[in-house]
């Protein structure tokens, strides 16, 4: 054990845990915000793109990314293998911070691994507690010295306990807006202008697009009979190789692309995603979305027993009913391409008014500036002196 973080210098290391792509994103414009008023040497496990931005990254976080209970036990030597790493980590570097960004499962053990060699914790975007496991309250009092939180209702609830929280508003609200002109979108990918488009995300996991894909294609097949001209745009997550790509090119419904994700939804008349975090991109963009989930028996079981939200979708958290209709794990084509030609037919401004009304609950704060200013402030309160 070490000394109180206190009563040592800050040694300009902080260490970064994001465990899947969405996290690692924010963990890149954390990083970024920290730089402009803070020198300092980040590692972390994490991705490509925090490697690019100069981040060391001693675990990739491919092995361990999860989306279900069943996949702990396919995934649990990688997971001990990155525990290993990372207390190696901690034993030698000693960093000044360890920083966690979303990914709770791991990162509350993280957290406890951090306390043993005195190393104060921040948790950027914590863990859903509101929606299930509300046990973990009491893992964050013990363990994380200050939450940073990016949905409206959730300062409350830790102010309540007893934890140091800072509200930034949800860094979506500034950052999620198409790159370029719908036309000039339209005619990149080799879309209609005039045609009826669909654009389909069924997630930036490989086990997500094993499960939803098909289910998404066939969708958009019984679509094409009451709209023959329709296109499905299938923007594919960056981090995931050009194989989808490939795969769906010879389709004459589906329009395969990397990335663009923001402008395909921005372009569009109706979305299918799988839930997540890319449905509060789709109400920012305001496009109309059918939210679809699905994970293992087991899984769902165990959800059902803890989870104690009526909605799985953020857009329909944020508003307390359904903005955006969900279906969950019982996936029928039929249901699906129904609701999707009746949302077809009735058009974006049909949800106009909730889609306004959910931007306006995010606000449109400096989300990623204030996230930075909140970390540096709190190393000063914690070491004194810092450069």
């Amino acid at each position: 054990m070490i000394s109180d973080a206190q009563s040592r210098d800050f040694n300009n290391k902080i260490l970064l845990i994001a465990g899947e792509l969405s996290g690692e994103i924010h963990a890149l414009r954390l990083v970024q915000a920290i730089r402009q008023s803070l020198s300092a040497e980040f590692t972390g496990i994490g991705g490509a793109r925090l490697a690019e931005e100069g981040v060391n990254i001693i675990y990739d976080y491919k092995n361990i990314s999860l989306t279900g209970l069943s996949e702990v036990v396919t995934k649990l030597k990688y997971i001990r293998e990155a525990y290993r790493t990372l207390r190696r980590h901690m034993a030698d570097e000693r960093p000044s911070l360890l920083i966690l960004v979303d990914f709770p499962g791991f990162n509350l053990r993280a957290a406890r691994l951090a306390k043993e060699y005195n190393i104060p914790v921040v948790y950027f975007i914590p863990p859903q507690i509101w929606a299930w496991r509300k046990s973990r309250i009491a893992q964050i009092k013990k363990y994380v010295d200050k939450v940073i939180c990016i949905l409206p209702f959730e300062k409350d609830l830790y102010e309540r306990h007893g934890i140091d929280v800072t509200y930034i508003g949800h860094p979506f609200a500034a950052s999620v807006k198409p790159s370029m002109e719908k036309a000039e979108f339209l005619r990149m990918v080799g879309a209609d202008k005039g045609s009826p488009l669909v654009t389909l995300m069924p997630g930036s996991r490989t086990n997500e697009i094993e499960k939803l894909m098909p289910l998404m294609e066939k969708v958009a097949e019984q679509l094409k009979k009451s709209f023959p001209g329709i296109k499905a745009l299938l923007p594919v997550a960056e981090n995931l190789d050009d194989m989808l790509i490939r795969k769906y090119r010879g389709n004459e419904t589906i329009i395969p692309f990397k990335g663009r994700s923001h402008d395909a939804l921005a372009a569009c008349d109706i979305a299918i995603m799988a839930s997540g975090s890319a449905t509060l991109e789709a109400a920012i963009l305001g496009a109309p979305t059918i939210v679809v989930y699905k994970i293992s028996a087991l899984s769902y079981a165990v959800a059902k027993m803890i989870v104690k939200v009526s909605h799985i979708s953020l857009p329909n958290i944020i508003m307390e009913e359904e903005v955006f209709p969900e279906f969950i794990q019982r996936l029928k084509v039929e249901d699906i391409a129904e609701k999707a030609i009746y949302m077809l037919k009735n058009g974006r401004k049909s949800l106009q008014g909730k889609t306004e009304e959910i931007r306006r609950k995010l606000g449109t704060y400096d989300s990623y500036g204030m996230a930075g200013e909140s970390v540096v402030q709190f190393l000063k309160e914690k070491y004194g002196v810092i450069s």
